[in-house]
């Protein structure tokens, strides 16, 4: 919530004293129609991270700015924030991200981009966004290695430092704990210095039965006492019953256009109205090993 406000202040010092007004009349419209205030899309199913043992689809489905149009018109009620994440998958390998945000930016109140911060191609740190959220593996060339098969943390720090050189989004630098990298949280601080990154958090890894490289077993941190996990007779479970939905007032666009409660679960036919009931009461099959 803290990281919202800070940007929602960010972009009304910018956008002007009437911004607030169009953000709360957004969020009327979603209540009065049934949506979700918040809008997850992806923009693509490819990946810019290559990482070894991790299938990349050699011509990937891609949303086209005519069919994110259709989309949002489809929808009616015009979402208060779009946020551009993935699931198997990132942003950054979108060729469209450019006229995506630009509809975002016309369509809601505010943007954001959930990305591994590679591939970031010339001028899109100029993108019309708000917030720009890079999650990486690890914070050490060793550990990264170790994750990813390849260590790209060079780019990461070129792009980083593009990203904080325009001074006019926020920058969140998330490093996320893996088996290899719990012990990276003093790099992380130093990364961020290097590269003029003011926001930096950690969380651990997300358990993925359905993942293809980091969300396996075999790279949980499970032996760190603050990790969420445990392994009983081979499967994960949660130390802890899980709390509130982590993307509450949320819906997941995916390439397609289909819309999911989030990237972790399908719901076929229901209405935004009944996956955010769902999600309320963790009713889901996903929801059981979600933090």
């Amino acid at each position: 919530m803290r990281r919202t406000i800070t940007t929602a202040l960010g972009i009304w010092r910018r956008k002007g004293p009437l911004w607030p007004l169009k953000a709360a009349g957004s969020a009327a419209g979603s209540m009065i129609r049934g949506t979700a205030r918040g809008l997850m899309v992806e923009p693509s199913r490819g990946c810019t991270g290559f990482c070894s043992g991790c299938p990349v689809p050699d011509d990937p489905l891609r949303m086209t700015p005519e069919s994110f149009e259709e989309c949002l018109s489809a929808r009616g009620a015009r979402p208060v924030t779009i946020h551009f994440a993935g699931k198997h998958s990132d942003p950054l390998d979108s060729p469209f991200l450019p006229e995506l945000a630009s509809i975002a930016s016309r369509r809601s109140a505010m943007v954001s981009v959930s990305t591994i911060g590679l591939g970031l191609r010339p001028g899109w740190e100029s993108l019309p966004v708000n917030r720009w959220i890079i999650s990486i593996p690890a914070a050490r060339e060793g550990s990264w290695t170790a994750l990813r098969g390849t260590c790209r943390l060079d780019e990461l720090k070129d792009n980083l430092r593009r990203l904080t050189g325009t001074g006019k989004v926020m920058v969140e630098l998330v490093l996320t704990l893996w088996k290899p990298s719990v012990g990276d949280d003093a790099e992380l601080r130093h990364l961020a210095d290097e590269c003029g990154v003011k926001s930096i958090r950690t969380v651990f890894g997300r358990y993925d039965p359905e993942g293809y490289h980091l969300g396996r077993i075999e790279n949980l941190a499970l032996d760190h006492p603050l990790c969420p996990y445990l392994l009983e007779n081979g499967e994960v479970r949660l130390r802890d019953r899980p709390g509130g939905c982590p993307v509450a007032g949320a819906v997941f666009m995916d390439a397609s256009g289909a819309i999911s409660p989030c990237p972790f679960t399908g719901d076929p036919g229901a209405s935004e109205m009944e996956m955010e009931r769902r999600k309320a009461h963790r009713s889901y099959e996903a929801c059981a090993y979600c933090p």
